[in-house]
């Protein structure tokens, strides 16, 4: 291994792996997935209620706006800034 291998292994970081991973670090790229899958099927599901606007039902609707609805929770989840960590780390901090 070359000396600079060896000093890239050997450096610690400040915050613990805990912190560092979080959630949508972790799962981030399925719940894009389910959350990409949701709006598309709630789409799909609107759309073929314009092509056909006379057989509507009621519960195709409200699948679909479920479905929208469910999605937009899993992109803001995702998306939302992440001030809880922050106040954990200097939790730690202090009591160390």
């Amino acid at each position: 291994m070359r000396a600079e291998s060896l000093a890239r292994v050997a450096a610690h970081h400040v915050k613990p792996l805990v912190i560092r991973g979080g959630l949508a670090r972790t799962s981030g790229s399925l719940v894009s997935f389910l959350a990409v899958l949701f709006l598309f099927f709630g789409v799909y599901l609107l759309g073929g209620r314009r092509i056909h606007p006379l057989e509507t039902h009621a519960a195709g609707v409200l699948a679909a706006a479920f479905s929208i609805t469910l999605a937009a929770i899993l992109f803001y989840f995702l998306l939302k800034p992440r001030h809880a960590q922050r106040s954990r780390t200097t939790r730690f901090r202090r009591a160390g």
